[in-house]
């Protein structure tokens, strides 16, 4: 893992045209050795193929492994479909004991209209479990919040204990607040995680508010803060 980040390619940009996003200008990046997930229903299922086959091209991965990392990644689509999510990334690999790890970031979009975005509103919708922390970027603080959600992985049986992340960044002088999020059930990626959700926040950059264009053109900010859920 790297901490470098790459502007998002346009030609392989998947922006979820349903989900809400401003209706101004604005950019992010990502870690280059994380790749971005298709969410669209016709095409996601082609993309999570290809993704597994990429990541884990010359290893050997027994069928078995296949199968679960495909089934996270379609979970992971579902979620994201469900929570709004505008633009979702994934990392799969190799953990140190020989499994095969996974973790999913994802950003949404929260419009507070007629209110201003700001970290007085984020707080009042923070859940009371967990913890906070101030994040500062080059477009003011955000807050991070941390905290722990049992669940069962796909192919699991069991409830495992995972990491969840999420990180809200108010775009001052808009209604407008980016809300990324991010989980993983493998503690030696929670660092990694926490690094990452960072970064990407610090490479949000609004365009002109006043210049309505893509990619937000036309959505409508609907949900709340804490709508969105990592995977």
């Amino acid at each position: 893992m790297t901490d470098i980040l790459d502007p998002l390619p346009a030609s392989d940009l998947k922006i979820n045209s349903h989900a809400p996003h401003p209706p101004f200008p604005w950019t992010a990046a990502i870690p280059p050795d994380w790749v971005l997930l298709d969410t669209n229903p016709e095409s996601w299922q082609r993309n999570a193929e290809r993704i597994v086959d990429d990541r884990f091209h010359g290893r050997r991965l027994r069928a078995a492994e296949r199968r679960a990392v495909l089934d996270f990644l379609e979970q992971l689509v579902a979620d994201c479909q469900r929570a709004g999510a505008a633009l979702s990334m994934v990392q799969l690999g190799r953990m140190s004991t020989g499994a095969v790890g996974s973790a999913g970031l994802h950003l949404g979009w929260f419009d507070s209209a007629p209110q201003p975005a700001g970290l007085t509103l984020v707080r009042q919708s923070l859940s009371r479990t967990g913890t906070v922390e101030e994040v500062e970027t080059p477009r003011g603080p955000g807050l991070l919040h941390r905290d722990v959600a049992f669940t069962v992985p796909p192919g699991a049986l069991t409830r495992v204990r995972s990491t969840v992340l999420q990180l809200y960044l108010p775009l001052p002088g808009t209604t407008w607040t980016a809300v990324l999020s991010a989980a993983t059930p493998h503690p030696e990626l929670e660092r990694v995680l926490a690094d990452v959700i960072v970064a990407v926040a610090r490479a949000i950059s609004p365009g002109d508010p006043t210049d309505a264009g893509e990619p937000g053109e036309g959505a409508d900010g609907a949900g709340e803060p804490g709508d969105s859920e990592g995977g």
